[in-house]
């Protein structure tokens, strides 16, 4: 008989939060706290549960921020489902729910409900669904604020500074000696609000207070990042050269961003900045020139330029105790405003397909667990894939703007300014 193993839902029930695990979870969270230097700091009081958390996320250490700041209440809070293999028997226990990224899924909606109204507990989500990826927010879904009006319920937000710094996803994601991580913590909707503001002027609200930048942040307090390899992967969001237009064609290397096109080079400063060693500074910082990649994007998209396809590789989540395994065979991956993503073999009859109307966001990973490389994942109600570009892994970047683009686009939402 064929072994079976623990199938990772996001409809699995939701499972009693043990005060043994609870202990085990703040415990472990307050010493990697310890451990990184990080701090808290209240801006107000804290509402008395049931309440809702929500965490920018930058690194794993968001979530020991949010698990310590729940002491001594018992939370639930809610993670990708990829992150339950080979922890399936703790995450369990410890009132993890499951959820597949950018999927539609209107029962994980009832499930929170009930753990806010019924059970009166905190629940902990990060609304972005991804890291990120310029120490800068990137887009939430535009019904939270619905959600919030539904659960009746005071919305404290935590912002976690450093974390990013400290290392970001497109490094070589070896920990910086890097000091201070300081996580502000703001009740930002409370009761009164509840009573008073529509669903519209709750979504405004929390958008407002989530704001975050690390850039800023850095040159308000004057920190500097001595790591000497600071820039290496930075060229996987820094793909295109503001001097000559050429894309995916930058490449780095200790402190330094350059383009092999035209010999630009920029230098990745200790205190964050840019400067162009041979030419003038036209970016002063990473987000400025992330932002103008993604506006160029938008005018592709917008001209119908736009358009994505390799030959990759495809792994899928196949349980709590395997994990993802490679599928056999020869596959294609397509990405363009018909068709939305599309995935299909070569070989073989497997075809994966997510419209372009499905989801306003991506989730891409550029050096997963440090050897399994640059993906992009889809999942649909019941699966879930990693897809590797095997030729083009540098316009992942470039692929996570079109799908925001185009989504907006087809919405009726996006104008040419």
């Amino acid at each position: 008989m064929a072994k079976k193993y623990p199938v990772i839902s996001p409809n699995l029930p939701i499972k009693r939060v043990w005060l043994l695990f609870s202990i085990i979870m703040w415990v472990g969270a307050l010493a990697m706290r310890t451990i990184a230097g990080a701090k808290i700091v209240k801006r107000n009081k804290l509402p008395k549960p049931p309440y809702l958390i929500l965490g920018t996320h930058a690194s794993m250490m968001d979530f020991y921020t949010e698990i310590s700041l729940t002491f001594p209440h018992q939370p639930y809070w809610v993670s990708t489902v990829e992150e339950f293999i080979y922890r399936y028997f703790l995450f369990r226990r410890m009132g993890v729910l499951a959820k597949r990224k950018f999927s539609n899924d209107p029962k994980s909606a009832l499930t929170y409900l009930e753990i806010l109204q019924k059970r009166k507990k905190i629940l902990i989500i990060y609304p972005e669904a991804r890291y990120s990826l310029v120490g800068e927010n990137e887009r939430i879904d535009k019904s939270l604020g619905k959600f919030v009006k539904k659960a009746n319920v005071p919305v404290v937000i935590v912002k976690g500074h450093g974390n990013y710094l400290q290392c970001p996803q497109w490094s070589d994601r070896k920990l910086r000696k890097f000091h201070p991580i300081i996580n502000e913590v703001e009740t930002v909707i409370n009761k009164y609000d509840l009573e008073i503001m529509d669903a519209d002027e709750i979504q405004k609200k929390i958008e407002e207070n989530f704001y975050i930048s690390e850039d800023e942040w850095m040159q308000k307090k004057n920190i500097k990042i001595k790591y000497p390899n600071r820039a290496k992967g930075i060229h996987q969001i820094l793909y295109k050269c503001p001097h000559c237009g050429t894309e995916f064609e930058m490449s780095s290397e200790g402190h330094t961003l350059r383009c092999n096109h035209c010999g630009k080079e920029y230098d990745y400063l200790e205190n964050g900045q840019l400067k162009c060693l041979n030419g003038e500074t036209i970016f002063d910082y990473p987000s400025k020139w992330y932002k103008w990649e993604k506006e160029c994007c938008k005018q592709d998209v917008l001209n119908g330029t736009y358009h994505f396809e390799d030959e990759v590789r495809v792994e899928k989540l196949m349980g709590a105790k395997i994990g993802f395994v490679p599928l056999e065979g020869k596959y294609q991956l397509i990405h363009d405003i018909k068709g939305g993503l599309t995935c299909k073999g070569i070989d073989n009859d497997f075809y994966l397909n997510r419209t372009s109307m499905h989801s306003f966001g991506l989730h891409i990973e550029y050096n997963y667990l440090n050897k399994r490389g640059t993906f992009i994942e889809i999942s649909d109600n019941d699966d879930t894939y990693f897809i590797y570009p095997k030729n083009k892994p540098l316009e992942i970047t470039k692929m996570h703007f079109a799908v925001e683009h185009i989504y907006d686009m087809l919405k009726g939402q996006m104008k040419e300014e």
